[in-house]
């Protein structure tokens, strides 16, 4: 969190001798103890910035005509216009201008935009009313508020941000209510013609340090001469009537970029490179503003840029600083502090008590090798609060900014974040009894054994009544004995589950861990007016004295809910502003618990608890624990948001900016990081090495995995190996934004990791099985059938899906059985042999693994429609609700019986549903809740919210009303459902032919039946083999083993050419009533998955070989 102070006052640093001595060395109060208890030790070092002299005339820009302001704001409106440099990297027309939209916001800090103008981030109708060759312009509806500003964010058509920051307008400041704002600034100006003439010196941020002694620039073609301006006090800006550049500057020659470099920067190979004087010590001058100007002979400036320095960092300070000790350790009675800061002109530690009192400050120590500020000292104990109170020049602003920030290393934390604390993990406090001898229950040596819950702390427990009201939705609900939600893991760990994923347990930044400040369902709605002011002027402010709870009332507004009036939605959003609710991919501590799963908030307690919970796991439920981390991006950047921590410490190094603009990239949702940065890729694998050590976590699921090197992927799992040398990896492998199809550097991309034993989601048989794709909509969700609901066999009424479609759908899911290979041999719908990197997936090789562990095989998870929603949009109206049931459970047995890693979404086996939500990241307990004693699976609790689905409401009320009590299953149903899911993890579990661990096991015993042009559409026929030319006996039971999924609503007989067939014992349910066995012929009924088994008698038989392709 961070705490803005003040903005330092800009200062003028003179010239000294020949050289420019840019100097900071004075001090603040030095005296330590002041007597009452009281200390401060504050005492900046000097920075020493030696340049060479320069004589070149002085920087200028050329004079130009007056910028025009078409319009003006009338009473009760604001006028804004946005002022881009025309020369930017792309050129913009009017047209270009006229896509442009605002996003606008009210809060306690800016409250007078009307409410017209306060639309969701989706909506891009807030557009401006003209446009120039300046840039554009809206007029802006105002009403009465407590404070005399308004926020906003300028996108361009891609809903980019373009400020590079949160941006306001206070109109104390600005005259008539007609204000400027610049691209890459949040901050406002009272012209149009001074924001123009700000930005036509120096303009985005287009120059690039990339080591300390090379930048790499391509705006200054037919310049006489290139300057790299440094100002220690931020003060690079035209001055006086000449708008003139008077700060002192280096000199660029030409250069080239090093080998290393380019390695490290492919994006800017063939730009032009200057040389920076090696002879300039260039570490100080990385603690000031730094723009690059070019200049003809007279001095006239031809363009100029701000630098972004990331390169320089690395190649000055990383090396020594790479194997730093950050954040706070403990020894004794001393702590020592590191935070890595190379930027920054000054930092002090403030202490703080329990009652976050100051107690004092103590200055840090700079070491100018490793970019490391540190302090030892025996004035805080473990349980002392603290934060950095930092002084560095921020690009964005343009400011030498100070403000308080927390610890980046945070391992404790107050309340929401505001404070850092200082504790020892290793202290026996914080440890559950028998913690440090805990074990994981399940071996990790073939993760192709391995079957994995996808669960959320909140989801598990917030709305069961089994589990005592004071740890529902918390860490705690995992550890008590008898709940219902409890024995359910219970009773899937004793069928084959191994390892329960949590979804994101870190420090959360937007989710209030103060209970007086969040009011979740089952609270009177009366809570809910008090936290939530917008509630009191909305439709449902007379419920504010009604007496009733929030779930009351989302339960009669269930009865008005109407696509015209989506009611149920329109509360839910009121209410997931102020509740406990998220999925929680949202990081602001990385390597902190969450404080809203823990009784207590405010310190330890939720370190304690976090660990009783991940021993309870172990322990009682007896399944391994998997984290799911999210390092590819932050909450936030920027020097004014709460939740940016990593950006205020070193500003423009932790996240990815745009090239030319510096503006931070967010195609990952949010704030993208730069794990490329050796900095950022060293937090990442501490934090996992933390987690690992601490936590005792035994996988990681990364997110957004692909956004990631995978050389630092490669090497954070190596530094967890040390410590646990069985630990997994696995994550979303998807390739997409600025650093799609390698550009940036080699991506841990599904393509790319094959080999890596790393595992990745598989979209392939995810969508072979499902129909479509996760951004289908409209008609589409149900035009795309997919082979777990229908496609060709069982048409809905308006499928597009033919039997050629259908059959390339089969051999997608037949590859993902096979392990996704790349080098599985089989024979596809065409007749022809082909290996799996030779199948299409919307346009690419579909298979891409080399063993089966490096790939997670699904049907659903957290994101998009849950698996029961998305088969009633393609399920024909008709069809019953028992046999929705086998096609739910036809459509897991794909995963659960094939080759690969098996990934389950909380809530598949109960038939789940999220009230056809697509993304109910934020949509609180009421469309996510769970219900583990198998009465109602949250089948149509109101429309999904609007801003998601709002375009898809006529179609999901025509499914509702077409299938009626078909879509909404019964007790029967569920109960069902959970006893055939439970079978397929026993049949998983019970044979080891389905886990085989590597590629050349797979290659030489799975086979399939029923291909090729002559096959039937919906009939999977998978063979294993284990006679005597398989290789080594894998199971002295069986010489053989024959999957048959018949997802068709006919019963199918198949040949499979040998006798000695049976159905396995294992299936013990009424999933494989009718299966049977005659002769060489295999009977499966409608919409089931069967396994036959070819049970040893005596010697090793043949088996039941590989055919020849």
């Amino acid at each position: 969190m961070n705490f803005k102070l003040s903005t330092i006052a800009k200062l003028m640093f003179p010239l000294l001798s020949t050289a420019a001595i840019v100097g900071c060395n004075s001090s603040s109060d030095s005296s330590g103890d002041s007597g009452n208890g009281y200390f401060d030790t504050t005492n900046p070092p000097p920075i020493d910035i030696n340049l060479p002299a320069t004589d070149g005339p002085v920087a200028k820009l050329p004079a130009g005509g007056a910028v025009e302001e078409p319009i003006q704001a009338a009473n009760g409106e604001a006028v804004l216009y946005f002022v881009e440099k025309s020369d930017s990297a792309v050129a913009k027309s009017t047209a270009d201008y006229l896509n442009y939209s605002l996003h606008i916001w009210n809060n306690d800090k800016c409250d007078r935009a009307d409410d017209e103008l306060l639309v969701g981030w989706d909506d891009e109708s807030n557009k401006p009313v003209g446009a120039d060759q300046y840039g554009p312009y809206w007029k802006l509806p105002l009403t009465a508020g407590s404070t005399n500003c308004i926020n906003l964010i300028v996108r361009d058509n891609n809903k980019q941000n373009l400020l590079g920051t949160d941006g306001s307008i206070n109109f104390d400041d600005i005259t008539d209510r007609t204000a400027s704002i610049v691209a890459g600034s949040g901050t406002s100006v009272d012209s149009r013609e001074s924001a123009f003439v700000s930005i036509s010196g120096i303009a985005n941020a287009s120059a690039h340090l990339v080591d300390q002694n090379t930048l790499v620039w391509d705006g200054a073609e037919g310049a006489d001469e290139v300057r790299l301006y440094v100002s220690l006090a931020a003060d690079i800006e035209p001055k006086g009537d000449a708008y003139a550049y008077e700060n002192d500057y280096i000199v660029l020659d030409s250069g080239t970029m090093s080998a290393d470099a380019i390695t490290k920067f492919p994006q800017l190979v063939g730009k032009p490179a200057f040389s920076v004087d090696s002879a300039i010590n260039m570490r100080p001058v990385m603690k000031a503003e730094m723009a690059v100007i070019a200049v003809d002979k007279d001095g006239n400036v031809l363009g100029g840029t701000k630098v972004q320095p990331a390169g320089a960092y690395d190649d000055m300070f990383a090396q020594y600083a790479r194997n730093a000790e950050l954040g706070v350790v403990l020894a004794g009675s001393e702590a020592t502090f590191q935070v890595w800061a190379p930027s920054a002109q000054n930092i002090v530690t403030v202490l703080y008590d329990a009652n976050k009192k100051e107690l004092g400050r103590l200055q840090m120590d700079f070491d100018e090798d490793s970019g490391v500020w540190s302090l030892k000292t025996d004035k805080a104990p473990s349980g002392t609060f603290y934060r950095y109170l930092v002084s560095v020049v921020h690009p964005v602003t343009g400011d030498v900014e100070e403000y308080e920030v927390t610890d980046p290393y945070s391992l404790s934390l107050s309340t929401n974040s505001e404070y850092s604390q200082v504790i020892d993990l290793d202290d026996p406090a914080l440890k559950p009894d028998g913690w440090d001898s805990l074990e994981r229950p399940f071996k990790q040596d073939n993760p192709s054994k391995f079957v994995i819950y996808e669960s959320h702390v909140r989801d598990f427990s917030a709305q069961d009544t089994s589990t005592p009201e004071a740890v529902r939705g918390k860490f705690e609900a995992f550890t008590q004995d008898d709940t219902v939600p409890v024995r359910h893991l219970k009773s899937l760990q004793e069928n084959g589950v191994t390892h329960l994923q949590l979804l994101p347990i870190f420090d959360i930044a937007t989710i209030n861990e103060d209970p007086n400040q969040v009011a979740n369902i089952n609270e009177p709605f009366s809570k809910l007016c008090d936290v939530n002011s917008d509630v009191k002027t909305s439709s449902f402010k007379n419920d504010c004295s009604s007496g009733l709870t929030i779930a009351e009332v989302l339960e009669r507004e269930q009865g008005n809910d109407t696509t015209a009036n989506p009611s149920v939605q329109e509360l839910n959003r009121l209410v997931s502003a102020t509740d406990s609710f998220n999925w929680g991919y949202d990081p602001l501590h990385y390597t902190v618990p969450e404080g809203s799963y823990s009784s207590n908030p405010d310190g330890t307690t939720r370190i304690l608890e976090m660990r009783e919970m991940v021993k309870s796991i172990k322990t009682d439920i007896g399944m391994n624990v998997v984290m799911d981390v999210v390092y590819n991006h932050t909450n936030s950047a920027g020097p004014e948001s709460k939740t940016s921590v990593l950006d205020k410490i070193v500003p423009w190094y932790y996240n990815r900016l745009d090239p030319e603009t510096g503006n931070v990239k967010n195609s990952t949702c949010c704030s993208n990081t730069a794990p490329e940065r050796a900095m950022m890729g060293k937090l990442i694998k501490d934090s996992l090495v933390v987690w690992s050590r601490d936590y005792k976590i035994d996988s990681f699921r990364f997110d957004l995995m692909g956004h990631h090197p995978l050389a630092q992927i490669q090497e954070s799992l190596a530094a967890v190996k040390n410590v646990d040398p069985n630990t997994y990896f696995y994550g979303e492998g998807w390739n997409f934004g600025e650093v799609e199809n390698d550009r940036l550097f080699v991506q841990a991309t599904q393509p790319n990791l094959g080999g890596t034993g790393i595992g990745s989601f598989s979209d392939r048989l995810r969508d072979a099985v499902r129909g479509g794709g996760p951004f289908d909509g409209g008609n589409g969700l149900r035009e795309n059938q997919g082979f777990g609901n229908g496609a060709f066999v069982q048409p809905n009424d308006i499928t597009t899906t033919d039997k050629e479609t259908a059959l390339h759908l089969a051999d997608l899911t037949r590859l993902g059985m096979a392990g996704n290979l790349e080098s599985f041999v089989m024979v596809d719908s065409t007749g022809s042999k082909v290996r799996g990197d030779q199948v299409d997936y919307n346009g690419q090789p579909a298979g891409y693994a080399v063993d089966p562990s490096e790939v997670q095989n699904y049907v659903s998870k957290h994101d998009n429609q849950t698996l029961w929603d998305n088969n009633q949009y393609k399920i024909p109206y008709g069809v019953t609700s028992a046999t929705r049931v086998r096609m739910q459970t036809v459509s897991l047995s794909t995963a659960m019986l094939g080759q690969g890693v098996p990934f389950l979404h909380m809530g598949s086996e109960l038939l789940r549903s999220k009230s056809m939500q697509r993304d109910s990241y934020d949509s609180g307990d009421w469309f996510n809740k769970v219900d583990f004693t198998l009465e109602d699976n949250n089948w149509n609790k109101g429309l999904p919210r609007k801003d998601k689905d709002g375009d898809n409401y006529d179609i999901i009320t025509e499914v509702i009303e077409g299938s009626g009590e078909n879509a909404k299953p019964t007790s029967q149903n569920m109960e069902d459902m959970v006893s055939f899911y439970q079978e397929l993890a026993n049949l998983r579990q019970s044979y080891p032919l389905i886990t085989l661990g590597t590629g050349e096991e797979v290659n030489a015993r799975v086979d399939f039946h029923n291909t090729g042009t002559t096959q039937e559409a919906g009939l999977i026929v998978m063979s294993i083999d284990n006679g005597t030319t398989s290789g080594t006996d894998l199971d002295s039971t069986l010489d053989a083993l024959v999957i048959v999924i018949n997802a068709t609503p006919a019963v199918k007989t198949f040949d499979i050419k040998q006798t000695g067939f049976t159905v396995s014992e294992k299936h013990t349910t009424a999933l494989t009533t009718g299966a049977s066995v005659a002769d060489t012929k295999l009977t499966v009924p409608a919409w089931t998955p069967v396994v036959f088994v070819q049970k040893r008698s005596g010697e090793r038989g043949v088996g039941l070989p590989v055919s020849t392709k």
